[in-house]
Formats: C-alpha cells, sequence, structure tokens
C-alpha cells in the first residue's frame, strides 16, 4: 500500500510511466515526516522503509520505464582505489540499497557511476570508462531519450549535477579539465592502473558551484514541476531536454556568474 501510494504522489509530481528518470535523494526528511511527525501516537500501521521508496519509484515509472540512481563516490579522485563490484555510493541512503539489489547495471566510470534499472538499461552498457560529464554520458544519454531529472529531498546545490553536464558541453571558462589516477577493479575482479578526467571547478581562482539562483529562475520559468525540496513530499521532476536548452541560453549570454557559479577568495 504504501508503495502504490508514494508512486501516485511522484506521478502528481510528474513521473510518468514509461519516463526515463535520473533521481537525486535524501529520504531523511520524508522518512521522518512520514514514520514520526505525521502519525497520531496511537495509529499502528506501516512504517515506511527505503526500500518502499526506491520501490515506489520503480512502480511510478513501470516495467516500460527507467531508473537511473547516481552511484557517486569521489574517494577514487582523492586516491582511494575503486572497485565497482563494492565500492558504495557516497549519495545517500536510497542509493545505498539500489546498489545491493539485483537487476541493475553499474556504469563504469569510477567517480560518477550509476545503478540502471530498468526497460534500457542496456543502452547504457556501453557508455565508456573515462566519461563522465562530456558528450559520451549518462547524461548525454538521458537527453537522447528525452528523459528527466528528478530530486527529492535536495535543494539544487547539492544534487544537480546535469549543470555540470551542460557546462562541459560548452566548455565553460569556470571549469577546467584535470587528470586522476588509481587503482580500479571492473567487473572481472582484476584491478589495474587507470587515469581518468573530470571537468571540475578551477578551484584555484577561487570558482565554488552556486546553482540556487539558476533553479529558482527554473521555478518561475514553469520548468519545475511538483514541490521544492522543503515542502509537502519534496519531490520536483524536470526535462532534462528543457533544462539543457535553459541553462545552454544562460551560458551564450553570459548569464552565469553568480547563477551557475560564484567566486570565493
Amino acid at each position: 500500500m504504501i508503495v502504490k501510494e508514494l508512486a501516485s504522489e511522484w506521478k502528481r509530481c510528474g513521473v510518468k510511466e514509461g519516463d526515463t528518470i535520473l533521481l537525486h535523494s535524501d529520504v531523511g526528511r520524508l522518512l521522518a515526516n512520514y514514520n514520526f511527525y505525521n502519525r497520531p501516537d496511537d495509529v499502528i500501521g506501516d512504517v515506511l522503509t527505503v526500500d518502499n521508496i526506491l520501490d515506489s519509484f520503480l512502480h511510478a515509472v513501470g516495467e516500460i520505464g527507467t531508473l537511473i540512481i547516481p552511484l557517486f563516490n569521489f574517494g577514487f579522485s582523492s586516491g582511494k582505489d575503486f572497485d565497482i563490484r563494492r565500492t558504495p555510493s557516497n549519495m545517500g541512503a536510497l542509493t545505498e540499497v539500489a546498489r545491493k539489489r539485483d537487476g541493475y547495471i553499474r556504469t563504469t566510470n569510477p567517480v560518477y557511476s550509476f545503478a540502471i534499472f530498468g526497460k534500457r538499461k542496456d543502452y547504457f552498457k556501453s557508455v565508456k570508462l573515462t566519461t563522465a560529464l562530456g558528450s559520451d554520458s549518462v547524461y548525454a544519454r538521458l537527453l537522447e531519450l528525452d528523459g528527466k531529472i528528478a530530486a527529492l529531498g535536495l535543494p539544487d546545490n547539492k544534487c544537480m549535477t546535469f549543470f555540470h553536464h551542460i557546462e562541459e558541453i560548452h566548455q565553460v571558462p569556470y571549469r577546467i579539465y584535470k587528470e586522476f589516477m588509481g587503482l580500479y577493479s571492473g567487473h572481472s575482479g582484476v584491478a589495474k592502473q587507470q587515469k581518468i578526467r573530470l571537468y571540475v571547478r578551477d578551484l584555484d581562482n577561487g570558482v565554488r558551484t552556486s546553482v540556487e539562483n539558476a533553479g529558482n529562475l527554473m521555478w518561475e520559468e514553469g520548468l519545475y514541476h511538483g514541490e521544492r525540496f522543503d515542502t509537502g513530499l519534496g519531490l520536483r521532476t524536470i526535462s532534462a531536454n528543457e533544462m539543457y536548452s535553459f541553462v545552454s541560453n544562460l551560458i551564450k549570454e553570459n548569464k552565469t556568474k553568480d547563477v551557475l557559479y560564484r567566486i570565493e577568495k
């Protein structure tokens, strides 16, 4: 019952059966509201779990849909080994529940990997190990599939990595390429030295990610659907293609400072 009820709520916020959805999540507020704050002490009923929440999104997109869960782990970029079979996600409780499930494929980049569930998961198998944010990435394929981005319980600045895909495509001047080398173990279990290249903030020049103003503009333009992260159930969705067009125009019009980034020295 809980799973179906939540799936109905996600559909109210813009998720549809058959969608390809990239889901960012912090489930803490949802769990607290459901299990503690909104239930009378004398009511005995189902307790909402993280597994329920994951199942509700899988139910909402249905058997013909695809659910993409970020399993990002930033250890490789600070010198730690990566094992695609064992390295955990740093992106919250729902993502770790997803990683421990069966029936998905994990994309191979050691920093920006994803769990792909559903009908179109095989379409993402060929994304290259060295690809993270650019033109042959999970984000690019999300665009090709006319997918959506969903954010549960998180402000833009803590989840919307799709901004960085758009920035890399447009080669914005405030981000730079940086190479990282580390020990990488793939599905075979054989460890080898692996080099990757990421498009990162230019920290030496004080660049910090700051996309909340861009998010507010997207609300004003009616691109977001659902609820802000701290109201209701806290889920919002947006078309990846509509977001790409909107942010691309900001970049082309040189309206990115204090909208997509800030300088902090």
